[in-house]
Parts: structure tokens; C-alpha cells; sequence
């Protein structure tokens, strides 16, 4: 795959980090998720509480949020944890016994302009293969494990990102791939249908914005699943999706800080069923926080998970949804989402009409580490509005930041294209909401549905 004729200019090499007692972890995880499926044993309030008492005493995070709590009695009482502490209290959420020889940072602000720096470990990110493996099975996709076989190939479509192949060694080896479909990272226009042809992947991952990308280009391949991810994926498209691709395509429901959380139903995907049997989902209404009776929408916050460094206590994921229990048609007897408001794809256009991936947008504001949270809005075809959150230093040193400010702008326009103005504005707040990262209101002012 690294040396076909076809292949994408690859910029990254990257491995699984698997080791023995990584792959033993994963097996069990797996045996008992199966199990815990088959016996429809998910978590509840009663039985996540042994959870919450193994980290109330290794992490200074847990030890404080509970003092003087008695788990059982006072649940709907404990303080829920927002984004903020993810960001500003992480040293003190990682417990205090463990190694961090194997830890893995993933900044990540997802479709919010807050960055969070969410340690994880090898064995947790290879708690993914059997969870999304699960859930391709249940709309009809048997994984192949095997080395000549490539499993996935994850789509992009970004002026900039890492592409890479390599192997599971959590799937037989299986051949796995992230691309980018941009024109950019291809030699030929033709080499882009021929290595998909070539590698054969039985799905194909992405996000929505991706996928609507390759329709427009006309890629070929035809995958035994489409797997989407990371943005809300619209009943309208996920049908334009399934007719072009002539295959299931499945709404893969993820956070970088909680792993996966649902799939969609088979029976009916506007609902998803929990995947994992270690997290415990509530929803909770706006206001009191207390749980919502089952068919009133609420924000989802979940409790639980196999990160070792990042164990999660009430945290608010910023969504909203309703939860329903009982027994589904299609055979996985879990509590099924609805998503109500989910992370929504965002188009930006350049003055000359070409499409901009907002993903493009944070990987430059990312690199900045004085910059606590941001949101960028186009309001024009050739203007956009940069707010940004700063570090108090880089505020009061006005030289500096005017230096900083002029680079960064230089680095937006560029991106941009040609006769792109952007302002920068300072004053945006860093108040622990979940603010979205980036608006067309633009596109809105002119009634264009992207």
C-alpha cells in the first residue's frame, strides 16, 4: 500500500503501539463487550458506582468532586464535569499511580474552538477496532482479518492533514489507511480512483463534509459500508450518501474524550444504540441538571470508560438528545440516542467559490499556544471574523501580540485565497460554554444550502 504506484504522498508513519499486555487488554474488553451485548448488560446508575469508588481515591480530580458525598444516596448531586476542567484540571483528573511512559496526547476542539489536550492510552484507542467492528457487523459488514486485506480507509478533504498507512494488529494485520482526497496530495488526478480500486477497503470512514467532497468528485469505489464520523450526519444526506455509494452507511457517534458512544440502528438510524458496556449516558435538563423522564431531550453526560488517564465523572459532552430503554427490533436491546443537535458540517468558500474544510482553519489556530478558544465566521464571500481567547501575557505585551496578530492573519488570508480580508478581534469569551467554532453566516444571508 506504502509503495503502490498509485498511492497519496504519504507525510506521516504511524504504528498501533500494541504490545503484549495492550492486545491481551483489548481481547477481554472485547469477551466482555460481546458478552455484555448478548446479555443486554449495560450500565446503569446502580452499577457505575464501583467505578466512581476505584478513581475517588487515585485521582485528586475524583477525591475532591466527591468529598463528603455518599455516592449512592446523592448521584444526581455530584458536579458535573465541564470542557473547561478537561482543559485547565487534567493533571489533577490523570490518577496519581499511574505509569505515563504509554500516554498519547490528541489535542483536539472538535467543532468548538476550545482545545483539549485528552491523554489516552494504546489499549484504550485499540478498544476501537472490536467497538467499530461491532457495529459495521451489525449492518451485515464481516470484517476480514487478514494482511491482504485493507479494512478501512479514512476519506479527508483538507488543504493539510496527515496521511499514512499501516496495519492492525488488533484485526489480523488488516490494512487500514487516512487519505486525503484534496487534490493536493495526489501526483496524478487519476491516481486517487485507481488506489482505491488497488487497496479494495471494505469501508470507508469519514466525516459528512468528506463524503459529500467525494460524491462531488465522482470517486468510483463502491465500499460495503460508508462509517461516519465526527459532524452531524443529516437524514437528507445520509440517503444521498447510501444511493450513491450503494451500500449501509452508519452514524458513527464519538468523542475524542469519551471514545465511541453509539452507532445507528439498523432498523431505524435516526437512533443510536450505546456501543460500550463501560459507560453510563444520562440526560440531564438545561437548568435543574437532573435526569430527564425518557422521551423529553436533555444534555447527554457520561460517566465511565476505559481511558485509564482520562476516567470520566458526570462530564457534559455539550449535546443534546433523548435516551429511550426497551427492547429494539433490530436485535441490540441497549438504550438508543437521538441526537437533536449534534456537531454541524460548516462550509467556507473562498472569493473564488472553492470549498474550504474548517478543519483547515483550526490546524492554524491550533499551533498557537496562547490561544485558550476560538470562532471564525465568515460574513462575506471575501471577509471573515477571527475571535479568539488569548493568554493574559500575550495581551499585555502589545508588541509581541501586534507581531503575532499580523502573522497569524498573514497565515488566514493565505489559506483564504486571494483578496480575503480577515479581522481579528479579541474579546471573545472564555467562559467554559461550548461555543461553535465556526459559522457561515455568510452562506445563511444568501440562502445558499451548501
Amino acid at each position: 500500500m506504502i509503495h503502490s504506484k498509485y498511492a497519496p504522498i504519504w507525510n506521516t508513519r504511524i504504528g498501533d503501539r500494541i504490545g503484549e499486555g495492550e492486545f491481551h487488554f483489548v481481547k477481554n474488553f472485547q469477551t466482555e463487550f460481546l458478552l455484555a451485548k448478548k446479555n443486554v448488560n449495560y450500565q446503569t446508575k446502580q452499577s457505575i458506582i464501583s467505578f466512581i469508588e476505584y478513581y475517588r481515591h487515585r485521582s485528586e480530580f475524583f477525591r475532591t468532586r466527591l468529598f463528603g458525598f455518599d455516592i449512592k444516596e446523592e448521584f444526581e448531586s455530584i458536579p458535573l464535569t465541564k470542557r473547561e476542567d478537561l482543559q485547565t484540571k487534567i493533571t489533577e483528573i490523570i490518577p496519581t499511580d499511574l505509569d505515563l511512559s504509554k500516554m498519547v496526547i490528541n489535542p483536539t476542539s472538535g467543532t468548538t474552538g476550545k482545545p483539549i489536550l485528552a491523554p489516552n492510552h494504546p489499549m484504550a484507542i485499540g478498544c476501537y477496532v472490536p467497538l467499530i467492528e461491532f457495529s459495521v457487523e451489525r449492518h451485515g459488514v464481516k470484517p476480514i482479518h487478514s494482511p491482504k486485506s485493507t479494512f478501512a480507509i479514512q476519506l479527508c478533504y483538507q488543504e493539510k492533514t496527515i496521511e499514512y498507512a499501516t496495519c492492525h494488529s488488533l484485526a489480523g494485520g488488516a490494512k487500514f489507511a487516512k487519505i486525503n482526497i484534496h487534490p493536493n496530495s495526489w501526483k496524478k488526478p487519476s491516481d486517487l480512483q485507481n488506489f482505491l480500486k488497488e487497496s479494495s477497503p471494505q469501508i470507508l470512514t469519514g466525516d459528512p463534509y468528506a463524503f459529500e467532497s467525494a460524491m462531488k468528485m465522482e470517486i468510483e469505489y463502491r465500499p460495503e459500508a460508508i462509517h461516519s464520523t465526527a459532524l452531524e450526519l443529516t437524514p437528507a444526506l445520509r440517503l444521498k450518501l447510501s444511493n450513491y455509494f450503494q451500500c449501509p452507511v452508519i452514524n458513527f457517534y464519538s468523542l475524542n474524550e469519551t471514545g465511541p458512544l453509539a452507532y445507528s440502528c439498523p432498523f431505524d438510524p435516526e437512533w443510536l444504540h450505546i456501543l460500550p458496556h463501560d459507560l453510563y449516558v444520562e440526560v440531564l435538563t438545561k437548568d435543574t441538571k437532573i435526569p430527564v423522564p425518557t422521551g423529553n431531550v436533555g444534555e447527554i453526560v457520561v460517566t465511565g470508560g476505559r481511558n485509564p488517564y482520562l476516567p470520566l465523572l458526570r462530564y457534559k459532552t455539550g449535546d443534546i438528545g433523548d435516551l429511550e430503554y426497551g427492547p429494539c427490533p433490530c436485535g441490540d436491546h441497549f438504550p438508543r440516542l437521538r441526537l437533536l443537535s449534534g456537531r454541524k458540517s460548516v462550509y467556507f468558500h473562498k472569493p473564488n467559490g472553492d470549498t474550504i474544510n474548517p478543519i483547515d482553519v483550526g490546524r492554524i489556530l491550533r499551533k498557537k499556544p496562547f490561544i485558550f478558544q476560538f470562532q471564525v465566521e465568515q460574513t462575506k464571500s471575501n471577509e471573515w471574523v477571527c475571535r479568539l481567547s488569548l493568554e493574559t501575557e500575550v495581551i499585555k505585551n502589545e508588541t509581541h501580540w501586534e507581531i503575532e496578530k499580523d502573522l497569524l492573519q498573514k497565515e488566514l488570508e493565505s489559506l483564504f485565497g486571494e483578496n480575503s480580508k480577515v479581522f481579528i478581534s479579541t474579546n471573545f469569551p472564555l467562559d467554559g460554554k461550548k461555543q461553535l467554532a465556526y459559522i457561515n453566516s455568510y452562506l445563511d444571508k444568501i440562502g445558499v444550502n451548501p
